[in-house]
């Protein structure tokens, strides 16, 4: 059965669309690139297989509390994380008011006290210290528009507001395009600048994307009991997390890491 449109809204911000297929809604900004999907029979399962290789942060960072989102989209990573994380406390900074509306209208993003959601560019939200803490243990950016990657996380400042914002224990997950356009290459040198090559990345398989995670110091992505932390997350939350850590051992080898995963 082809997909329908159930939503379309055009604005100064763009085109943004709902389609349907089946049991499976997906949200688009004016192209054909999905920026989330969700399953209606399973509202917090993580359809893309991107959002789920963004969850390979909490190989690292698994019990995180205090975590910043940048970038909303339908809200699947969110729900995923009250879901599992009943005690935690999400931070969003969106720059699109219409887009929280759809995600709460049509993805079932609940009204829920653990989550606050601030609308504003995200580059003057780190400057400006706003949000409910000064520093996140878990910091997951997947800010695209019609375009590609939002031009708001390709400087290098912003970066350098994430490295402050980020506790000494805590990672940051972003979700790149691998095209050409969207400068990938020159984004990864700035964030191994920042973060001093404490950088690992992970290809998404059989997608354009390409996660990196990232972390203030080098301990913090040398977990020694990540074999087993990747098989606990398996159990509880019935994602890939062991087929994951083995794809970032592939990727990095090069980086002679994989001696640091036990």
């Amino acid at each position: 059965m082809s997909e329908h449109i159930i939503f379309r809204r055009i604005s100064d911000e763009g085109i943004i669309e709902v389609g349907q297929n089946q049991h499976i809604r997906s949200l688009y900004f004016g192209n054909d690139a999905k920026q989330s999907c969700m399953d209606l029979f399973q509202p917090q399962r993580l359809v893309l297989t991107y959002t789920r290789a963004m969850m390979a942060s909490l190989l690292f960072q698994p019990q995180p509390q205090n975590i910043l989102m940048i970038g909303l989209g339908g809200g699947s990573i969110a729900k995923f994380l009250l879901q599992h994380y009943p005690n935690c406390s999400i931070d969003i900074v969106e720059i699109r008011a219409d887009v929280v509306k759809i995600a709460h209208d049509y993805f079932n993003l609940p009204e829920d006290e653990r989550i606050q959601i601030f609308i504003d560019d995200v580059s003057r939200f780190l400057h400006n210290k706003n949000g409910r803490y000064q520093q996140y243990d878990l910091i997951l950016i997947d800010a695209f528009n019609h375009d590609g990657l939002s031009e708001s996380i390709k400087s290098f400042e912003f970066f350098e507001y994430c490295f402050e914002r980020l506790d000494n224990r805590g990672v940051v997950a972003t979700n790149l395009w691998n095209k050409v356009s969207d400068h990938v290459r020159d984004i990864n040198q700035t964030m191994q600048h920042i973060f001093s090559n404490n950088v690992l990345n992970l290809p998404v398989p059989d997608r354009g994307n390409v996660i990196v995670f990232t972390a203030k110091h080098k301990p913090t992505l040398q977990y020694p009991k990540t074999n087993s932390i990747a098989n606990d997350l398996k159990q509880t939350q019935g994602l890939e997390y062991s087929d994951f850590l083995r794809q970032i051992k592939r990727a990095n080898r090069w980086r002679s890491l994989g001696r640091l995963f036990v």
